[in-house]
């Protein structure tokens, strides 16, 4: 992965499989048939980020009366994650997972994942960051809510640590306007931190990518779906 050639791209699944195993092996297959690199999920553990009593901040579930039962509902075993990671792989993607604990890290390192990806509110998660470190290997960040100190103090951290990087532009809000993109971020991030950057997209459309790509961006994170509908 470099600024100038050919962009990684990552399908993002993130919750979209909604708890349901067979919907997550089903997003593999289909980000693998339409030509992505990785494809990338998120890996929760309700205990270790929520409380019983954790109220939803806006309620989008009809299942779940907490937000705490909802990260349950959200989780995969060991052994399941595991299987979803051998199966991408059979497939020729890169398998990736955003953790959100370090307890999730550690689960996702018995995957044998080769690459950690921070999302944009674990940016200052300083003891998370610290266990990727610890791993050695590489990590690719999210700056959707994080302003320039923020992030010039983890990539500080990352270059000390001699932990290659990316740094992906993104705009926390889904979906994001077209005019929020800030394509013009690209080249100041690959200036100031002389590292692979990239785009992670929100918009819902394949413009700001194209663009991206056009300005060279090294990665194209963008969420996926069976049908616009």
């Amino acid at each position: 992965i470099a600024n100038n050639k050919s962009a990684f791209i990552i399908a993002e699944v993130a919750q979209a499989h909604d708890g349901s195993l067979g919907a997550a092996h089903a997003y593999i297959d289909l980000a693998a048939r339409a030509g992505a690199d990785a494809i990338k999920f998120q890996t929760h553990i309700a205990e270790e980020e929520s409380t019983m009593d954790e109220s939803f901040r806006i309620n989008f579930s009809y299942k779940d009366k907490t937000r705490f039962e909802y990260w349950k509902r959200m989780e995969f075993s060991e052994t399941e994650w595991y299987e979803l990671a051998v199966h991408a792989r059979d497939v020729g993607l890169v398998f990736m997972s955003t953790p959100f604990s370090i307890a999730a890290i550690e689960l996702l390192e018995k995957t044998n994942i080769p690459v950690w990806k921070v999302g944009s509110g674990e940016v200052s998660f300083e003891p998370m960051i610290a266990a990727m470190i610890k791993t050695k290997k590489p990590i690719i960040v999210s700056t959707g809510l994080s302003d320039m100190s923020v992030t010039d103090k983890l990539c500080i951290s990352l270059k000390e640590n001699k932990i290659k990087f990316a740094i992906l532009n993104c705009k926390t809000a889904y979906p994001s306007q077209l005019e929020d993109v800030g394509l013009n971020m690209l080249e100041i991030y690959k200036q100031k931190y002389l590292c692979p950057v990239g785009l992670s997209d929100h918009t819902g459309t394949v413009n700001p990518a194209i663009a991206a790509i056009a300005l060279g961006a090294a990665i194209i994170e963008v969420h996926v779906v069976f049908d616009k509908d």
